[in-house]
């Protein structure tokens, strides 16, 4: 598994001119990408692909633990049907316009009576009051991120 600081490098890496121009400016450090998935100012959205090929675009919880970013998927949700047959993710995570990550990469599902799920879903229920049926950890591969000066 790829730590978030050496993707976020590696993908500014072999970014387009226009993506080092508009993300390579003022990028987040992965800590700040962790403390913005912990935030409680931030909302998320995220992206699966349907079994006709189509994209599918959810509003999404998302926290991090052990700096690690996790998302809720609740099994009668159609991202859980999605996630069960192609295992890819793209997520964003945003503060308005002050603060932006888009993150790409593969999920795995969490075995729910883990150590690391009860933490996960401590966490959850601390920033957002609740908690999800299923847990995936996003294993990311490419990443972007923008801050305001």
């Amino acid at each position: 598994m790829a730590d978030l600081e050496s993707v976020l490098k590696q993908s500014l890496m072999r970014a387009s001119s226009h993506s080092k121009n508009v993300y390579g400016k003022n990028p987040l450090t992965a800590q700040e990408v962790f403390d913005l998935a912990n935030s409680k100012e931030a909302s998320a959205v995220a992206a699966t692909i349907k079994p006709d090929g189509q994209p599918h675009l959810s509003p999404t919880d998302i926290v991090a633990v052990d700096g690690k970013p996790y998302l809720g998927v609740d099994k009668a949700t159609a991202r859980y049907r999605n996630l069960q047959k192609n295992p890819r993710l793209t997520l964003m995570i945003m503060e308005g316009r002050k603060r932006q990550a888009i993150i790409e990469g593969k999920i795995r599902f969490l075995e729910m009576g883990s150590a690391i799920a009860k933490r996960v879903g401590e966490t959850q229920k601390k920033k957002y009051g609740w908690t999800t049926d299923s847990l995936v950890e996003l294993i990311p591969e490419k990443a972007f991120t923008y801050k305001s000066a």
